[in-house]
């Protein structure tokens, strides 16, 4: 009888003493897995995760970052899904780790890490594309931010010149000339529906064409967005008499985009002779594609041309980017006409 009591008393001495182990390991796994320093002073960390990288592999890679506090609990939370489930009281998942790039933090817990590393977000290179930039240009820049190669580039955007819309791209190194190309072009279209006179000639190709093609024109013109649907209104009413549009912008494109020359510092009367159909000053009407992507002002002002007599322009105050506006050809002359580059190349 004193044996089978000595035994129950054993058998529930070492159940309690298990139930205590449990519990501090429990505890002791709770803590190691939590949050390694309080929100303000948290160590921010940028990890990025290469195919094939193991969780064991991060484990000891967040510890000596001072991002996690325990390379092996972390671990143990990793490899066995229902132990971290009752650690962090949320629903257990088997862990995937995936190649991307996440922004960790000392603050975090194992659980709010392990949903970063399984996000698999790429890493991205922000991109500027300005106003007025060609395809060749914006190709350059790509290829300097490592997104493709130049030559990808102007080989899949041909015939996409005015229809890549400026802005500030997000995008992923070595995502491929083709996949920015279509980003670009969904942007212009996304832009436009936002301005009725724009979208309403997405129906009518012919039209939307022309008007980006005088857009790009005025793009590379204006300086002051106030003075963007003046200078529409001189081309637009040198269209309408069939008047050479006489923009120095197409001649520039003309010597840097179709003879592949260096960008002058001045346009000469020679190059107002050089022959091609972007040449305004020997050809009537506008040229056969757009010589720019332009932005919104610039397409705004090609939608919606202001209504006046003007048909010539010239820069005359170059600091504030001012224009004088006339309407005949001795006004013109008597402003004293300079051919000069209106916007120098980006």
């Amino acid at each position: 009888m004193k044996s089978s009591k000595k035994t129950s008393i054993a058998i529930a001495s070492a159940f309690f003493l298990i139930l205590i182990l449990a519990v501090l390991a429990f505890a002791s796994l709770k803590f190691l897995t939590g949050g390694r320093d309080p929100e303000e002073n948290a160590v921010s960390f940028r990890l990025k995760i290469e195919q094939g990288d193991s969780a064991r592999k991060i484990a000891a890679l967040l510890e000596k970052e001072n991002v996690i506090k325990n390379k092996t609990a972390f671990y143990l939370l990793a490899r066995f899904p229902n132990l971290g489930s009752l650690v962090s009281g949320q629903e257990a998942k088997i862990f995937c780790v995936k190649a991307g790039v996440c922004d960790l933090k000392s603050s975090m817990d194992a659980g709010r890490i392990y949903k970063e590393l399984s996000s698999g977000r790429e890493e991205l290179v922000s991109v500027s594309i300005p106003e007025g930039l060609t395809i060749s240009k914006i190709a350059q820049r790509l290829e300097k931010a490592l997104i493709c190669p130049a030559k990808d580039f102007r080989e899949a955007a041909k015939g996409m010149e005015g229809f890549l819309f400026p802005d500030t791209y997000s995008l992923a190194p070595g995502c491929g000339a083709e996949k920015a190309v279509k980003i670009m072009a969904e942007n212009f279209y996304q832009k436009i529906s936002g301005v009725p006179s724009l979208s309403a000639m997405r129906g009518d190709k012919e039209k939307l064409n022309k008007t980006v093609t005088l857009a790009s024109i005025i793009e590379r013109e204006y300086r002051s967005a106030d003075e963007a649907p003046l200078i529409a209104s001189v081309f637009t009413n040198r269209i309408k008499k069939g008047i050479g549009l006489y923009s120095c912008a197409t001649v520039e494109y003309v010597i840097t985009e179709v003879l592949g020359r260096p960008h002058p510092d001045i346009i000469t009367y020679d190059d107002l002779k050089i022959q091609s159909p972007y040449n305004t000053y020997l050809n009537a009407g506008l040229p056969p594609s757009p010589i720019c992507n332009p932005g919104l002002v610039a397409l705004k002002a090609a939608a919606e041309p202001a209504q006046t007599d003007y048909y010539y322009f010239q820069l005359m105050d170059e600091a504030a980017g001012r224009h004088v506006f006339t309407k005949t050809l001795s006004e013109h002359v008597q402003q004293g006409a300079i051919f000069k580059t209106k916007r120098a190349a980006r």
